[in-house]
């Protein structure tokens, strides 16, 4: 679910797409050392193109929940894309990019059609590696008054977002008050906090000096979640839906508009 190097964690979709846009763009390099054509300047011109719609178009439907700060619009790294949005407007760029420069337009779709060829084989393997299901793993984590619990069978039949955060982690705390906001905005969903290898005292301390109420905070002193889905990187989120099955995933510090739009999907 997510990949570190170094001190960098990825979404393994996200490292997905980087891999499969530099593929096109290695591709349009070489095209254009042998043609003479600036191949390069219009798959980055699709790209970039793609990747403002995408942004613009999510803002626009989230931006009552930018309102309080505006700057987080700029935060690409809360992951709020439309992919279909960016879809179009790229296609619609290379379209354009084409019309101007008509010899552009074989080595254009060539090295458009490696990326998209890339992103379509590296998905499919890690599909056909972790499973294109993913339902609630079977974890028994433990209660802040010691009771031991079953992550899969507790929350049967209701819509449930998992957060897996450390007190050493400043993302995780920046995200604790939204999550506390969510617990009230969304009474139907059940928001899990999962510590990962804290010990309890320092977890029921910094609950206190934090001021916090979230209504389920469960202990994983040995990450068994973390090693479950594949994922060290703090914090992790994960969203199922009723049934289960896991909806959607989001790797670092989410912003409000992010959360609304993952909650959405598993109503």
């Amino acid at each position: 679910m997510s990949i570190t190097i170094g001190p960098f964690a990825f979404a393994t979709t996200h490292l997905i797409f980087i891999l499969a846009a530099v593929s096109a763009l290695l591709v349009a390099w070489l095209l254009a050392r042998r043609t003479e054509l600036r191949v390069s300047d219009s798959v980055f011109n699709i790209l970039a193109v793609g990747l403002i719609v995408a942004r613009a178009s999510f803002i626009i439907r989230y931006f009552d929940l930018y309102a309080d700060a505006p700057w987080q619009m700029l935060n690409v790294r809360d992951g709020g894309f439309d992919l279909w949005a960016g879809v179009i407007g790229g296609a619609l760029m290379a379209v354009w990019e084409i019309f101007r420069r008509r010899p552009l337009w074989k080595p254009v779709l060539i090295a458009c059609g490696t990326g998209v060829i890339a992103y379509t084989a590296m998905t499919g393997f890690y599909d056909y590696k972790y499973g294109d299901e993913l339902w609630v793993p079977e974890v028994r984590v433990a209660t802040l008054d010691d009771r031991q619990v079953w992550l899969n069978r507790e929350y049967l039949g209701q819509p449930l977002v998992v957060n897996l955060w450390a007190t050493w982690c400043p993302p995780c705390v920046r995200e604790m008050p939204l999550l506390e906001d969510a617990q009230q905005k969304w009474p139907d969903v059940a928001f899990v906090t999962v510590n990962q290898g804290d010990d309890k005292e320092m977890v029921l301390q910094f609950i206190a000096e934090q001021g916090l109420n979230l209504s389920d905070m469960l202990m994983d002193y040995n990450s068994t979640l973390s090693n479950e889905i594949n994922s060290f990187a703090l914090p992790t989120t994960l969203f199922f839906n009723r049934d289960g099955m896991l909806i959607d995933s989001h790797v670092g510090e989410f912003s409000a508009a992010r959360l609304q739009q993952a909650v959405d999907k598993i109503l």
